[in-house]
């Protein structure tokens, strides 16, 4: 079955088709940009959040997300000890996720190393 087998690549192309507006949102996104929003989830391996411009994800509950490795300069156990849901957060674009269609977010981009608060913004 030569020919048969879906890459990578191609899973990008189609969900490109298939939410060309969510596409161009995280593709007209610059690294360094700042991006704020709303934690709508928070799973074992990072946070999602629902973000304050742009479409929201067709599957997951925001577009923007932020590994566990990015939340804080800190280490920490859980991402639930420094964020809760519901709670507003700025971070800074790292890049475009074309597989997942999302925009990876740095919260420890914006704090000096070795500073234990994360930055909040308040609504």
């Amino acid at each position: 079955m030569t020919g048969s087998r879906r890459t990578p690549r191609d899973r990008e192309r189609e969900l490109a088709e298939e939410y060309p507006e969510l596409h161009a949102f995280l593709s007209g996104l610059c690294p360094g940009q700042l991006l704020s929003g709303t934690v709508a989830a928070i799973e074992r391996f990072g946070v999602f959040v629902a973000l304050d411009e742009g479409p929201p994800h067709p599957a997951y509950p925001g577009v923007g997300f932020v590994r566990v490795i990015d939340v804080t300069w800190h280490h920490i156990g859980s991402v639930a000890e420094v964020l809760q849901v519901g709670q507003r957060v700025t971070g800074e674009f790292q890049e475009h996720d074309a597989y997942q269609q999302e925009a990876r977010l740095s919260l420890k981009a914006l704090q000096p190393p070795g500073v234990a608060q994360l930055p909040v913004t308040n609504a």
